[in-house]
């Protein structure tokens, strides 16, 4: 299906972020990570996620400290920070709907016969983010009902 949920490169890396950031606090590590190794370990562009991380201390959702042992750090409980909360700190709303199609079938004047079940998404996406927290992602992850593949491994 296309075009059910887009939160974008931003969001994407923003989601991946923080709960890679949580995942170290989880295991007892919450020391400082530099922003180049958040970046390897996700395989993303530094200068990318160094404007998502800098959107998440503004959104109080990271701390950051300057210096060669600075970085980012949780800032908070992760059993309270929810995934709309974090794709709305770094793109505002989740753009969940749109057509499920690549190629647009249906007349552009004609009553799409799809058009009740991409509400009926956007409506239940927007729930899950919104009750979802970083701890629920993890336990998910760790009690291997998570993603196929390793239990920590994300999108694999």
């Amino acid at each position: 299906m296309h075009g059910i949920l887009n939160v974008g490169e931003m969001g994407a890396l923003a989601l991946h972020s923080m709960l890679e950031v949580a995942k170290r606090r989880h295991l007892g590590d919450d020391s400082w990570i530099s922003v180049g190794d958040l970046a390897g370990a996700l395989e993303a562009s530094r200068h990318t996620l160094h404007k998502v991380t800098k959107r998440l201390v503004e959104a109080g959702l990271l701390d950051s400290s300057r210096g060669p042992t600075g970085g980012v750090k949780l800032n908070g409980d992760p059993s309270e920070i929810t995934l709309i909360t974090i794709v709305q700190a770094v793109k505002g709303e989740i753009n969940a709907g749109g057509c499920l199609f690549a190629r647009r079938v249906c007349h552009p004047e004609a009553l799409c016969q799809f058009c009740g079940i991409t509400r009926d998404l956007e409506r239940m996406i927007t729930e899950y983010f919104a009750t979802t927290t970083l701890t629920d992602l993890i336990d998910r992850l760790a009690d291997g009902s998570g993603p196929i593949g390793s239990p920590w491994r994300c999108c694999s």
